[in-house]
């Protein structure tokens, strides 16, 4: 049985014919296949908005006939696809109080399934299952952030490995003006940069493999015993050689768990609160970084300073179990279960996952068959047109070339290049904004006057504990406010502090000019950490499709990991050459110019599901930069500094929660027959063609596809601003 994910062919659209709603002649849902490509109108809508009630119910059979059958009751799971497909109704319905509210509709929800439905969109991780989950996330990153702190701390014994110079060659060089580091500088640049380089150019991308194997689970596994091994290993040498080398070994664990863990939250999350459990990642970075350098201040009571050394480097090893005994008790992703074309295909299993993490049946199902019915759209949709076998290649370098073909696509298809491009942007602003220098440097910054570590290390506590405690404000707000929104907010005010640092080492006095630059530096580290802190991890984890990825989540983050080493190498060259006013002045410009790249690229990911994500990420890139350049600032100016009180210009048409329905078949009177609207679909490619492609205007007024239900009973309407999220 093959381990790998199966290269896909034209032989792979026979899966997805064979199921019964998939009939001839659907144009609808090849419109809606050819829309996860090229969403040249923006149009967001229900991937179960094509079929009728009795094609639901033949599709709904068959799902159940070869995959559920028989821990799932067929009637369960077909009122599970009628709530998904009319998932604003019975939205609706949950929150009405009115007795006989949805009395018409197909499905009679319980109280019970009512407060279920109510909560998930509600209250912030109303789903208490996902505990396990959000702890060994939790674990993962305490886990990356101790590392981090040891090599910060590790950085302040550079003599006890053979780099006597390092720590005051680098202070001699900039206060005496000389711009060339001393070879220990570079020494010691290349051991602390090594864990990153390696876990870019090594761990991210072997978590593609990894993970095909063994699962999101299985790969945090394996990255706990890496980082297990390397770091006893680490406690043990005595040259800066054999640190180097088993940095090495760290940096690919460290890759592996930051590819995996982050995609575990995402695909386990119910979608509104998606962004939150992600959170929990760069939130425990954070809190892993303050309780590293908590224990760095610890270790440096130790008889010796070789002990000390000793204890910090061998530190990490101690997490490193916690995380291994947490991973006994997490569950695996249910999307990793639902990947077409692999061995771990298992919808039994993904039910298993999905029934213990959500509150009913009907939560768990319906999330079940939206996921299988998304995949089997995006199967569609990412066919291989290159690749033209009639049979699925077998052996390691079919697999080896199958996983370099996820890679090109990533370059090659619209949604998966928007995709690719807005994570990687993200990820590699925050390197950008230099945060990691003021992580990585805190110490030897510090010791500006001796060799006595004290002084530095209490600096680096209190700023790790800056950055956990300003962290919090995140949670739940990336969710509400959004992802891009907590950006662009943030990113000037980071570019002001960043600046403001840079001129307070004008200041003739040292003391002054020490303090000032100290408080200007916690107030940037306070500024970053809800905004840039969380946010390119959530993206990363978020923005690709089931099956690229891992694939397109390890480009992202190798960027980042990739240019934190090229810091940690290159930082002490920039600044004996800067020193701290050049220094801090160089990454105020580069957050503007992380701010300009946000505010023009970078899609807001918000509210929806992750299978949803394909619709926003297929718009073209170049409408996206035109609507924000022509229609949302012109909108902002005149909003913010004129007074006016237009409505915001949206770039998107939802049809999920915004557009109109109609009355149920079943038991009412049908307004309109979902298969004959074609309000925006008969002018697609006319020569009057409304949309975002076009050259009259971006975001049009369209005629709303129906849902397939209304509530025809009185129900309370929700605002547009707490219904625009998408279906879980």
């Amino acid at each position: 049985m093959s381990t790998g994910r199966q290269p896909r062919s034209h032989n792979s659209i026979e899966l997805i014919e064979a199921t019964p709603a998939t009939v001839a002649n659907n144009n609808q849902y090849y419109d809606q296949v050819n829309r996860r490509r090229n969403n040249n109108q923006g149009i967001i809508e229900n991937p179960l908005v094509h079929l009728t009630d009795e094609e639901l119910r033949r599709d709904v059979t068959s799902f159940h006939r070869t995959c559920l059958e028989p821990v799932v009751a067929l009637d369960d799971l077909l009122r599970a696809a009628r709530v998904a497909q009319n998932v604003r109704s019975y939205d609706e319905v949950a929150r009405s109080k009115a007795p006989k509210a949805g009395h018409t509709l197909p499905v009679q929800l319980t109280e019970k399934e009512k407060a279920a439905l109510k909560a998930e969109k509600d209250v912030l991780f109303s789903e208490r299952n996902m505990f396990i989950v959000i702890l060994t996330v939790s674990l993962a990153a305490f886990l990356q952030g101790f590392v981090q702190s040891s090599i910060n701390g590790a950085s302040l014994y550079a003599n006890e490995f053979g780099l006597p110079n390092a720590i005051s060659g680098l202070n001699s060089t900039a206060r005496h003006g000389n711009t060339q580091p001393q070879l220990d500088d570079w020494k010691l640049g290349a051991t602390n940069a090594s864990p990153f380089f390696f876990a870019a150019l090594l761990g991210c991308w072997l978590s593609l493999p990894i993970n095909d194997l063994v699962g999101r689970r299985g790969a945090m596994a394996v990255a706990a015993c890496l980082i297990f091994a390397s770091s006893l290993g680490a406690a043990w040498c005595s040259s800066w050689q054999a640190l180097l080398l088993v940095r090495m070994v760290n940096g690919v664990g460290m890759g592996v768990k930051a590819v995996s863990t982050p995609i575990l939250a995402s695909e386990t999350a119910v979608g509104f609160w998606r962004g939150s459990s992600i959170l929990a990642w760069q939130l425990w970075v954070s809190f892993g970084i303050m309780m590293g350098f908590a224990f760095n201040l610890a270790f440096y009571k130790a008889s010796s300073r070789r002990l000390s050394l000793q204890l910090i480097l061998g530190a990490p090893f101690v997490p490193s179990i916690f995380l291994m005994i947490g991973l006994c008790f997490c569950p695996e992703s249910p999307r990793y279960y639902m990947r077409r074309g692999t061995s771990s295909y298992n919808p039994q299993k993904a039910y298993k996952v999905l029934r213990r993490l959500r509150r009913t049946e009907l939560q768990a199902l319906r999330d079940l068959y939206l996921v299988y019915k998304s995949v089997e759209l995006e199967e569609y949709s990412n066919v291989d047109v290159e690749s033209e076998s009639d049979g699925v290649p077998r052996g390691l370098f079919a697999y080896i070339k199958n996983y370099i073909s996820q890679y090109k696509q990533l370059f090659v298809e619209r949604r998966l290049r928007n995709a690719l491009i807005s994570s990687s942007i993200v990820a590699l602003s925050q390197q950008l904004c230099g945060i990691n220098v003021l992580a990585f440097y805190s110490g030897t910054h510090g010791v500006l006057g001796g060799q006595d570590p004290l002084a530095p290390m209490i600096y680096s506590l209190g700023y790790g504990a800056i950055n956990f405690v300003f962290g919090l404000p995140a949670i739940r707000t990336i969710d509400t406010l959004g992802r891009r929104k907590w950006l662009v907010l943030t990113l000037p005010v980071m570019c002001l502090l960043m600046m403001a640092a840079a001129l307070s080492s004008l200041h003739h006095d040292q003391t002054t000019r020490a303090a000032l630059i100290a408080v200007f530096v916690f107030l940037f580290a306070a500024t970053y950490s809800p905004g840039m802190g969380p946010i390119p991890f959530t993206l990363a984890s978020e923005s690709f499709p089931l099956s690229h990825r891992e694939a397109g989540c390890a480009f992202a983050i190798a960027i980042n990991l990739l240019f934190a080493g090229l810091i940690q190498m290159f930082f002490p060259s920039i600044y004996a050459g800067l020193h701290d006013g050049g220094s801090l002045g160089l990454f105020a410009g580069l957050n503007f110019l992380a701010l300009v790249l946000v505010f023009l690229f970078v899609e807001e990911t918000k509210r929806r599901s992750l299978e949803d994500l394909d619709l926003i990420f297929a718009v073209k890139k170049r409408d996206f930069v035109r609507h924000q350049v022509t229609k949302y600032l012109p909108w902002f100016f005149r909003h913010y500094f004129l007074g006016y009180r237009k409505e915001k210009p949206s770039l998107y048409v939802d049809l999920i929660w915004n557009g109109p329905r109609i009355h149920s078949s079943m038991g009412g009177t049908t307004v309109n027959n979902i298969e004959s609207w074609n309000g925006f679909d008969s002018d697609i490619g006319g020569e009057n063609r409304r949309g975002l492609g076009g050259d009259d205007n971006i975001s049009p007024s369209f005629p709303r596809r129906p849902s397939a239900l209304t509530v025809l009973d009185s129900t309370v309407r929700m605002s547009e601003d707490s219904n625009d999220s998408a279906h879980r």
